[in-house]
């Protein structure tokens, strides 16, 4: 069933993703005006994030680690773990991812955005802004290899960003570990790190990240609720799908 609904949402995503070709246009104007507003709220940081890492290599391969490594582990890694030891709020927190990735399929579709590597000199037409797309040209990632995966366009919200604050806060809810509810309040900020300094989302990418995550908290409660579904301290197999 786990299976199910996690192919059930690739193929919405997949669906959200439409013609990329018709998006690009309109994905670097919003880029455009993601980075006026960030401009005009005095939150326009990604330059000078990137600007640290660069400065050495080793920097840099902690900003490409923190990117690639504390997004698909730990989500792996989370739904075990809470799948085997806490079962009724594992149901909650899949319930929450759920409906996150469908709000998120939704503005991906009707808001694309294309993230600050973009602005890199390497796309004929777009602006040299400075920014480094660090993944490629440190590690070799080629994003055409992929591109058949992933929309390249879906920068806005960062589900990077939204995921890991779904996984922190769901590990801070469900352990009573010191070292759990750490690395539960860690990788939030680990993430804002990786995301920003490889130049894979802006700062309010982010932010829409957290926005999407908290309307899904409120929703899954809220639904849950209403189906007389919500007992994260129960035993029984509650939930929403299951």
């Amino acid at each position: 069933m786990e299976i199910l609904i996690l192919a059930g949402v690739y193929v919405v995503y997949s669906i959200s993703r439409g013609s990329l070709t018709e998006k690009a246009s309109v994905a670097f104007s919003n880029a455009e005006d993601i980075i006026d507003a960030e401009k005009w709220l005095g939150i326009y940081w990604e330059l000078d994030i990137q600007s640290f890492f660069l400065e050495s290599a080793i920097r840099t391969d902690i900003a490409n680690g923190l990117y690639t490594y504390c997004y698909y582990p730990p989500l792996v890694l989370f739904g075990i773990w809470a799948y085997w030891r806490h079962r009724p709020k594992y149901k909650i927190a899949r319930t929450c991812f759920v409906i996150s990735a469908l709000l998120a399929f939704i503005v991906f579709a009707l808001y694309p955005l294309a993230p600050p590597r973009f602005f890199d000199g390497s796309v004929p037409g777009i602006p040299d802004l400075g920014y480094v797309d660090t993944l490629h040209a440190h590690w070799g990632v080629d994003d055409k290899s992929v591109n058949a995966f992933y929309n390249p366009y879906a920068a806005m919200p960062s589900l990077h960003q939204g995921w890991t604050l779904m996984i922190g806060g769901g590990v801070i809810w469900m352990t009573r570990s010191w070292f759990g509810r750490v690395l539960g309040f860690l990788l939030p900020i680990a993430m804002f790190v990786g995301i920003t300094s490889t130049a894979n989302h802006f700062i309010l990418d982010a932010v829409g990240g957290a926005v999407i995550l908290a309307i899904s908290i409120g929703l899954t409660v809220l639904i849950l609720k209403q189906l007389g579904r919500y007992n994260p301290q129960g035993r029984g197999d509650e939930g929403l799908v299951g």
